[in-house]
């Protein structure tokens, strides 16, 4: 919770600040929205192709407000005893929806919105039928092949890219894949224990699908700037990054499959067979090794200020994992410790496996 006061705390002192400027002066309100040599701070996180509907829209609206200053019968005292009727037109003189309908098209905010609304929707659903969960993955994890699938559809010129085309491909197929997987296994398995606490509270709900929607807006970075932009990119990072992406998901997919199988043979015992003899978490690696391909494939295409934008996904993803491995985020090693804490091979498996990526020295070393 604290993360998130941190996000939305600034957010709502910039809010805050907009709105009081409507009590100064024109100059006053229009330097209060505009920062960066006249452009909103939101071009910083948007390719160029973007911006320029932004900057026009802009120009605009800074013509509107030079031609309010320079009015003399446009008297806005600073005292704020100005009527009603002339705030309402001030505003509206300001913002005649051409901001708006300029922000929602840009293709990164519509891939987000979509996001967004399906999130939405599965909280709506959580807090309609309390401790149910079938649908937490089916929805959470699927979000990503909706907006991808909706971007192809209405991204116009962009999606005629090659890049673009391989990029939304590849988040379809590792969404559709893994929230089929996930979905079935919350058909059998019926509820998960790490998420009963979470979500037996209406605050629960709530958070866990705020955090869903903003896991699915971070992981995603690579892809929905890519998917702005629209340069072609190199064939270099288009090709190496489809490699990348293609090792993970394979990674992901047999390491679900080898577990689900063990499983169902040995309900009672702790998986180390297949790609988890090598490492605690493979489908862990698999995940960060996918969203790393999708990373290079996309970001040759972005102008260097939103490089280190789209390299937080692996990032934050790389720590967040990592974090679950260690038990430092969510409870599942204490309650693999309980599980698997009286057979002795589940304390040598935990000191001698490495806990995401495996260790190719040891490997080698095993073969020679």
């Amino acid at each position: 919770m604290r993360i998130l006061w941190k996000i939305l705390l600034p957010a709502a002192g910039v809010i805050s600040s907009s709105l009081s400027a409507v009590d100064a002066d024109a100059t006053a309100f229009g330097a209060s929205l505009h920062n960066h040599r006249g452009a909103p701070a939101s071009f910083l996180f948007l390719p160029k192709s973007t911006s320029q509907t932004y900057r026009s829209a802009f120009k605009r609206q800074r013509h509107q407000i030079i031609t309010l200053k320079n009015n003399p019968s446009w008297n806005i005292p600073r005292g704020g005893q100005q009527s009603l009727h002339s705030l309402r037109s001030y505003s509206s003189a300001l913002f005649d929806g051409s901001i708006l309908s300029t922000a929602t098209s840009s293709p990164f905010l519509q891939y987000n919105i979509v996001i967004f609304l399906v999130n939405l929707l599965g909280m709506m659903i959580s807090l309609i039928f309390p401790g149910m969960q079938y649908h937490l993955d089916l929805l959470g994890t699927g979000a990503f092949a909706v907006a991808s699938s909706c971007m192809l559809l209405i991204n116009g010129i962009n999606s005629s890219l090659l890049r673009v085309q391989i990029s939304s491909l590849a988040v379809i197929i590792w969404s559709t894949k893994l929230a089929a997987f996930l979905f079935y296994r919350a058909l059998k398995v019926k509820e998960d224990a790490r998420l009963e606490s979470t979500l037996s509270t209406k605050s629960g709900v709530v958070f866990f699908w705020l955090i869903s929607f903003f896991w699915g807006a971070i992981s995603s970075l690579p892809h929905s700037l890519g998917v702005a932009s629209s340069l072609e990119g190199d064939n270099i990072g288009l090709y190496s990054g489809t490699i990348i992406y293609t090792v993970g998901l394979l990674m992901e997919s047999i390491a679900d499959y080898q577990k689900w199988s063990w499983k169902q043979s040995n309900p009672s015992k702790f998986c180390s067979g297949g790609l988890w003899g090598i490492s605690q978490h493979p489908n862990f690696a698999g995940n960060i090794l996918i969203w790393t391909g999708i990373a290079i494939m996309n970001v040759p295409s972005l102008s260097w200020q939103l490089v280190p934008v789209a390299c937080l996904s692996p990032l934050i993803l790389w720590n967040f994992f990592l974090g679950q491995a260690q038990g430092s985020i969510t409870s599942g090693v204490e309650l693999a410790t309980k599980k698997y804490g009286g057979d002795p091979g589940y304390s040598d498996y935990i000191e001698n496996v490495p806990l995401l990526f495996p260790d190719l020295k040891k490997l080698l070393a095993k073969k020679n």
